[in-house]
């Protein structure tokens, strides 16, 4: 379990980011309005407009810095560091050097010397807790703050417009105008460019191109860090993985942390123990449970959560089984249940419910109808792989229906080549539908992704290629068969937790059919009088931490 900062570190840490955030808008204030609204009189350490630009820019700078030190930021730490001893130095200089000439030698004092000192004895004293690297979500981030600064340069620069036109500029100048004039700084819509005639005048044209110049500098210190994880290329470690789910007997699902190719690997340093994520949007999802030598999965979890924590991504594991729930437990996690997974023991199905009258009636229709079921293995043909494609697309363009990836596979003729296919085939030989079987790292439970049909195909087609395919899986050894996931199932169970996640859940459970058949793939699969075993997600930081998660999933799943 990841440590947590104690009681005094948290205040002091808040106390430190945002005190550096109020110093750098007290800054960019105090300097607009000594510059903008009083008559400049002092010359200290005016240097070809040096003391105009600063105070700005360094305002701007703390601003910045406040928001990456608060999610921990090393670089912001190093950076800020550096900053504040500068600052330290140059404002005790200034004060030594110049005191007579100060107004008010004690607020420069506390201002330019205590202050910055401050600043930098809770940087030191606080400097472990700064250990999170840049990732992809310093993109959106920067982006936001690059729009948050210019919506400011736009407000300060038409206003500045406005106030010091025929003062200032010796003309009149309009609303629009004064707009033109902030969004075009260097005169490439304009006709003609305003010439400053007072000091004033020319720091606030300065002063305006360096706001807008800070902001795309900043933005680009973070917009192109190397983003080093996802240029890895992760063959070797798909291979790694792979030995340690054969080695282990991972579960009939863990054939979705190798495929698709969209996921990275995390190993503990003996390489016993690694589970597979992909990050969306901040979250670091993991597909499933880990996978290897179980002694080795709490300490995992702890190294996975210190890794999150250093890349400033949120950890959650989706579809964890519930054998696994105090582990996730006694490390910090919040366990939603998102549904139910169907397992049919091959035994029970063929001895009491393949008799009944239903399964009777599927078998007798299509059998009489000459319709029979055919296993093919790859390498499949040119013409075959066509002929599956244009029946997914077929059963794609059907209401509610899309393609998924991250925890299934999708229909790619690269997918289809590498396991064998079930297809049922009608009289005249033509295929109707067809089942693809998934591999299995559990020698006692066989799997299958795509159940698939035409428009053509009769009614109960994919009853009879499913009994068909339960009879090949039995003939290979597995006692059971997985069906896979129904979403939002079995949430009103009386072991449940009440919450407000959990009731939104069952909500969407009763009232969603209309955007996705919860209710019937639930008595699809019902009738195989399955095992039911309640999957779920582990999460952290509540109602929020959840709903960033499941956005995130969102965004993973979409091809």
């Amino acid at each position: 379990m990841i440590a947590k900062r104690p009681a005094m570190q948290t205040w002091l840490f808040r106390i430190l980011t945002y005190g550096v955030a109020l110093q750098g808008l007290l800054m960019i204030a105090t300097t607009l309005e000594d510059q903008l609204h009083v008559h400049v009189t002092r010359r200290l350490l005016h240097i070809s407009g040096f003391v105009f630009h600063v105070p700005i820019l360094l305002g701007l700078t703390l601003l910045y810095l406040s928001s990456l030190l608060r999610r921990g930021k090393y670089t912001a730490w190093v950076v800020a560091s550096v900053l504040y001893s500068v600052v330290s130095v140059l404002g005790a200089a200034r004060f030594v050097l110049a005191h007579g000439e100060l107004h008010s030698p004690v607020i420069v004092l506390l201002e330019s010397v205590l202050l910055p000192l401050a600043a930098l004895v809770g940087l030191w004293l606080l400097r472990k807790q700064f250990t999170v690297r840049s990732d992809l979500r310093s993109f959106a981030f920067s982006l936001r703050f690059i729009a948050l600064v210019l919506a400011v340069a736009l407000v300060y620069g038409v206003s500045g417009f406005l106030l010091l036109d025929k003062r200032d500029f010796h003309q009149e100048i309009s609303f629009p105008q004064a707009v033109q004039r902030t969004v075009d700084q260097f005169n490439i819509t304009t006709s003609t460019a305003l010439t400053p005639h007072t000091r004033r005048a020319k720091f606030f044209l300065d002063s305006l191109s360096v706001v807008s110049a800070g902001a795309v500098l900043y933005g680009a210190l973070s917009l192109f860090q190397p983003i080093r994880a996802r240029l890895h290329d992760q063959s070797r470690q798909r291979e790694v993985a792979r030995s340690l789910l054969e080695k282990h007997h991972g579960s009939s699902e863990d054939y979705f942390k190798l495929w698709p190719h969209d996921k990275l690997y995390f190993f503990n340093l003996a390489h016993t123990a690694g589970l597979a994520y992909s990050v969306f949007r901040g979250v670091a999802l993991v597909a499933g449970d880990p996978f290897g030598e179980r002694a080795d999965f709490a300490a995992l979890l702890a190294s996975f959560d210190e890794f999150c924590r250093t890349n400033d991504w949120l950890p959650a594991f989706l579809h964890t089984e519930p054998q696994y729930t105090p582990l996730y437990k006694d490390a910090g996690f919040s366990l939603q249940k998102i549904g139910e997974e169907a397992v049919v023991d091959l035994a029970q199905f063929d001895s009491q419910v393949r008799g009944n009258k239903y399964f009777r009636q599927v078998r007798n229709k299509f059998t009489k109808q000459g319709y029979v079921a055919e296993l093919l293995r790859p390498p499949y043909g040119t013409e075959l792989l066509a002929k599956l494609q244009t029946i997914s697309n077929e059963w794609l363009r059907q209401p509610g229906r899309s393609e998924r990836r991250f925890l299934m596979g999708y229909f790619t003729p690269a997918y289809i080549e590498q396991n064998p296919v079930m297809v049922l085939r009608d009289e005249a030989g033509g295929i109707q539908a067809f089942i693809n079987q998934v591999e299995s790292f559990d020698p006692q439970e066989a799997n299958f992704d795509l159940l698939r049909h035409t428009k053509q195909a009769p009614g109960n087609a994919n009853d009879f290629l499913l009994m068909n395919y339960i009879e090949y899986a039995r003939s290979q050894g597995f006692s059971r068969l997985n069906l896979g996931l129904c979403p939002l199932a079995g949430l009103d169970g009386r072991d449940q937790e009440r919450s407000v996640v959990d009731g939104a859940l069952r909500f969407m459970y009763a009232n969603g059919d209309r955007l996705y058949s919860f209710s019937g793939l639930h008595r699809f699969k019902a009738k195989y009088e399955p095992v039911w075993s309640g999957r779920y997600i582990a999460y952290r930081g509540g109602i929020r931490g959840f709903t960033r998660t499941i956005n995130a999933l969102n965004r993973a799943m979409k091809v």
